[in-house]
């Protein structure tokens, strides 16, 4: 009958759509073991570009750090460890503001002038931070495309860095944390930028 075929089209459709997610989901793989929960630092920012990306089942897995374009791959890493990396020792920075300011180099558009600005909230662990005289370095631990976020163009990348951050206080013993930040790049005059931090 006339009125059965979209029916019997829907529910072909609606199976189609079932395989693939099923075979999406069998078939992804990841080699950086179990997802790991993101630590917010305190000093994070977001601009310019919503939280979360709208997820694919189509298309390739999200490509290793060693297929990403050289360059990107070069300003992120570059950008995190200006971003994660503090002296709170004396004579050294002042707040968490200076290493955005050392990150502003690399970054493009409203993020440069959001990068530099003090923030209240932060002054507390600013403040912890000062009073051991510590000192924070980043040691970069991978650079990917997140799962579901779109491939790298020659104009734009999404990427996420995760490294782990060693604080060493003047005295006592040092400190260790896996982190991740989430990088929007552009690509500009003056090379790739970055222009945006959504939450990883």
């Amino acid at each position: 009958m006339p009125r059965s075929s979209p029916f019997i089209r829907i529910s072909t459709a609606i199976s189609v759509v079932g395989s693939l997610a099923a075979l999406s989901t069998g078939c992804s793989s990841s080699t950086d073991g179990p997802p790991k929960t993101a630590t917010v630092q305190p000093h994070s920012v977001s601009a310019g570009i919503p939280a979360t990306s709208t997820p694919s089942t189509e298309g390739p897995a999200s490509p290793p750090s060693t297929a990403l374009p050289k360059d990107v791959e070069s300003t992120a890493r570059t950008f995190t460890t200006a971003y994660a990396e503090h002296d709170a020792r004396d004579g050294k920075d002042g707040s968490y503001a200076d290493a955005g300011a050392r990150a502003a180099k690399l970054a493009a558009g409203e993020l440069v002038s959001i990068l530099g600005q003090q923030r209240p909230s932060q002054d507390a662990s600013w403040a912890a931070l000062r009073a051991e005289k510590a000192r924070q370095s980043v040691r970069i631990t991978s650079v990917v495309v997140p799962d579901g976020a779109p491939a790298v163009t020659q104009s734009s990348a999404l990427i996420r860095v995760g490294y782990n951050l060693t604080t060493t206080p003047q005295s006592g013993e040092e400190r260790h944390s896996n982190e991740q930040l989430a990088l929007r790049l552009e690509h500009t005059s003056q090379g790739w930028r970055v222009t945006a931090m959504p939450w990883a």
